[in-house]
């Protein structure tokens, strides 16, 4: 009965336009409100959800959506650019679960077999990290300008700086005495050809 009453006197009394707020309500509430029904702003509206249903790390490997290993160089590349991609965002002021954890790899790093983008996945823990505390140390942010919230994801502490260095320089090592090795195999294999032609035209 009573909320009858405040909606009847809220009815008869405000404007369009105006807002009755207490006085705790400021200019950061404001912010952050949202206005129901509206589209662009009420994530919870059925036009905004799509067809699209979230799986996990799990059920991504299951179905085959994401693989653990044989990957190729442009997709190793790709992973890497959209995840610094999403970093970036991060940075803008969006939440670690919408943007650097949208990456199914970075929830079970630990499960990737290939070897270079299991260590990407624990340096990127490790600069997420490092960029939270000296953002949390300095105090000079605000919720709409960060956010270092992780929403109950492990940011790989057991894993230390030190170790996810050394696993970058043996990565960096491998990946340059692959190269060493191709391009060996590249030259070869244009001298056998020069040979060839060589041949044939002697004929």
């Amino acid at each position: 009965m009573k909320a009858n009453i405040f909606f009847c006197i809220l009815h008869l009394e405000l404007e369009l336009g105006e807002l009755l707020h207490d006085e705790l309500f400021g200019l950061f509430e404001a912010m952050s409100a949202i206005e129901m029904m509206d589209p662009k702003m009420d994530a919870g509206m059925l036009c905004n959800r799509g067809n699209n249903k979230p799986c996990t790390f799990t059920q991504a490997v299951d179905s085959g959506a994401i693989k653990l290993d044989s990957f190729t160089s442009a997709e190793i590349i790709g992973i890497i650019d959209s995840t610094y991609a999403c970093i970036v965002s991060w940075l803008e002021g969006h939440s670690l679960a919408q943007t650097v954890f949208t990456n199914l790899y970075l929830h079970q790093p630990e499960q990737i077999l290939d070897k270079p983008l299991k260590t990407f996945c624990y340096a990127v823990y490790k600069i997420i990290d490092i960029i939270k505390d000296c953002i949390n140390k300095a105090l000079v942010f605000e919720e709409e300008d960060f956010q270092s919230v992780t929403y109950g994801y492990r940011l790989q502490q057991d894993i230390t700086e030190q170790k996810t260095i050394s696993m970058l320089r043996e990565v960096e090592e491998e990946l340059h005495r692959k190269s060493r090795i191709k391009l060996v195999d590249v030259e070869s294999e244009k001298e056998v050809n020069l040979f060839a032609d060589f041949l044939f035209s002697v004929v």
